[in-house]
This record gives C-alpha cells, structure tokens and sequence, in this order.
C-alpha cells in the first residue's frame, strides 16, 4: 500500500454508531483520523452527561474553544457538587458554555451526592447561572438549586414541556405559567400547589408524584387535588417510600379511579415495608372504577420476614406469594377491568399479564426490568 487507507466521512459515522461502542471508546476513536473526530464529536456533544469539577471544567474549556461543539448540544445533564466546592472561576465557566449551547433543549441539573455531604435536595442558591442565556428548553430537571428560586428562569422557558423538580416538599414556583407543560414530576406538594384553581390552568397529561413518610390524611389531601387534573391526565404514576401509616394499597387504588376515572396508564410503586403484617384478603377485592384503563403496575409492600426487621422483599398480600395466587388476582383484575390491556404486578421480580383482545386468554411473562420512565412514554399518541 502506497499510503494510509482513509475511510469516508459516511462510514465513520457508521462504525461511531454501533451501540457497542461507549462514550470513551468514542473519545479514542477521535484521534484516529479527522474524519472519524467529526463524527465522534458530533455523538459525544449531542448528548453531554458530566459529573465532578474536573470533568465539567474540561468540557466547559473545550466548547469555549471550539464554540461549535457546543451548537450540537441538544441535551446536557450537569451533576454539580455542593455549591461550596464550586469556585467563583467554575461557575463562569459554566455560564459561557451555557451561553453556548443556543440549541439546548433538555437540561437536567442535578446534585452530586458522591461529592461532598449529604444534604437534602435542592439547597443550592446560585440560580443566576441559568440566566440570560438564548436556549429554548423542552424539558428540564432540577435537584440542586432551591426551586423557588427558579421561577423567573422558567417565567423565560415557555416552551418546557417536562418538568422534574426533585424536591421532598413545596416548590413555591405557581407564579411560571409553563404554558405547554404536559409532564410532571415532582413531590406530592407540588401537585397541590399546582391544583390550585387561582394559578395558572394545567393541561398536564402525564405525571408522576412521590409520597414519603406520608400519612392516610396527606394522601389524601393529594388525591383530592387530582381532581384538577381530571379533564387532561392520561397517566399516572406514584411513588409511595417509607409510608406505613399511609393508605392500604387497595384503597389507595380506589382514591385514584374516584378522581381520575378516565386515565389509561396507572402506576402505583409501594416500596413500603409493613413489619411483620400479613394480608389473607384477596388483592384488590373490591372492583374498582377505571374506565379506560389500558396499563396497570402495581408493586405491593413488602414485609420483614422475622424479628430482626429484615426486608425480604416477600409481598405483605399472602395471594401474591404463589404463582397460582398471582394468576388468581389477574384474572379477578382483569374481569373487573374490561379495558385493561397489561397487568403488572412487582415483587422480587415483575410478572407482565397481558390479555389477549380475541379470545381474552391470559398470558403471563417474567420482566427482567421496567423503565423507570414508562410513564412518560405509555400516552405519547394520545
């Protein structure tokens, strides 16, 4: 051979699309020829995910340098330390590759807590560095800045139409219109802050809450708020931690179909542990008003299996121990549940029941994993 062979710009873009190939095998293959950089600068600036100082100062040094990397940032998710490991250099550098990134359209700020103590989300006070900056954001998360901090920058972000604001409590952020907002996710609190009939309406068709230690009486509360919701929301997803003085599922289940008969996607993740509490009563007993509904998940309690209070991850319902018993709860669901499409019920692992539209036989499969973000996805064509 006479020279080096070089591949075309089209088949490097090729081999840089394999889905075997991982953001460092990427970051090698740029030092191979030009045309392979190209490519795989173009993959690795699309989508930016960076934790801890050094890495974000390095990216923030190289798209000041080379401004056109940071044009073909459509997605960048900054895990950020506490704001006292950042200096006063760190944050200006972050706020020139935001300036940058004119073409952003999903931004996930988020709290490190690899780095740093642990504190509780959404402590940090530096919001000016979302200011002032160009990008029309689609979708946007937060855990690291306190939220009612956050209200003039999406006051200038009307086009968001996912929001995932982790915080435990309020969110004090009514006063943002959010005009297109159709996804939520967000704390129990939020969702009665956003029920209020006196701010701005909300069209939300998909959303997910989290309820933590709570209580049968601040569940309640949030499902009466549901209610504002009821002409637009398609699905539902709740995530229920540490609640043992919370609602029993079943009546959790019938909260829900009393204020949102007409959704088609409920999920509903008890990650609760009931101690030493066994139920002999058959899962959801009582048929429940659902109307159009298409997809059900439902991961029950668990229940420490002896004194010593470990979780064993053994469903707290007696039915659902046994695969005759789970078979039993889905044929009842699904009898009572004409439109049901997928069942879902969670222990140690999932097991999907689907019905079959033609002849109505019940077919059972194990699941090795669910998305966490099903429920953004199920009512997309809705």
């Amino acid at each position: 051979m006479s020279g080096p062979v070089i591949l075309p710009q089209e088949l490097c873009g090729i081999i840089c699309q394999d889905p075997a190939l991982d953001n460092a095998d990427l970051h090698n293959l740029c030092f191979v020829s030009h045309n392979f950089r190209a490519e795989a600068e173009r993959l690795l600036y699309t989508s930016v995910r960076l934790r801890d100082t050094r890495r974000i100062k390095s990216y923030c040094l190289s798209v000041a340098r080379r401004p056109y990397l940071a044009l073909r940032t459509k997605s960048l998710t900054l895990r950020l330390p506490p704001q006292l490991n950042l200096e006063a250099d760190d944050l200006a550098r972050i706020v020139t590759a935001l300036r940058l990134s004119v073409n952003l359209k999903e931004l996930n700020v988020l709290k490190d807590f690899y780095h740093g103590p642990i504190g509780k989300y959404g402590d940090a006070v530096q919001w000016w560095i979302l200011d002032g900056h160009k990008f029309k954001l689609r979708k946007f998360t937060n855990s690291y800045f306190q939220p009612q901090m956050l209200v003039g920058f999406l006051k200038s972000q009307p086009g968001i139409t996912t929001l995932v604001l982790k915080c435990k409590d309020l969110a004090e952020i009514c006063d943002a219109p959010l005009p297109l907002l159709t996804t939520l996710d967000c704390s129990a609190g939020v969702v009665q802050e956003f029920s209020m009939p006196s701010w701005h309406p909300r069209k939300i068709k998909r959303l997910q809450f989290h309820l933590e230690d709570s209580t049968d009486v601040e569940e309640l509360a949030t499902f009466v708020a549901l209610t504002q919701f009821s002409s637009s929301l398609k699905s539902l997803s709740i995530r229920r931690r540490s609640s043992r003085h919370g609602l029993d599922l079943a009546v959790l289940t019938a909260c829900v179909a009393s204020q949102l008969p007409d959704i088609k996607y409920l999920r509903i993740v008890d990650n609760s542990t009931r101690q030493l509490e066994t139920y002999h009563v058959p899962f959801l007993p009582f048929p429940i008003r659902l109307n159009k509904i298409e997809t059900l998940i439902l991961r029950t309690p668990t229940r420490a299996c002896d004194t010593t209070g470990r979780d064993l991850k053994i469903s707290a319902y007696l039915e659902l121990r046994t695969p005759l018993g789970r078979m039993s709860a889905a044929r009842r669901i699904f009898t009572a549940l004409s439109t049901l499409k997928r069942l879902v019920l969670v222990e140690k692992v999932g097991y999907e029941f689907t019905r079959n539209p033609e002849t109505g036989a019940i077919t059972l499969q194990e699941l090795g994993h669910l998305p966490e973000d099903d429920w953004m996805h199920s009512t997309n064509k809705v």
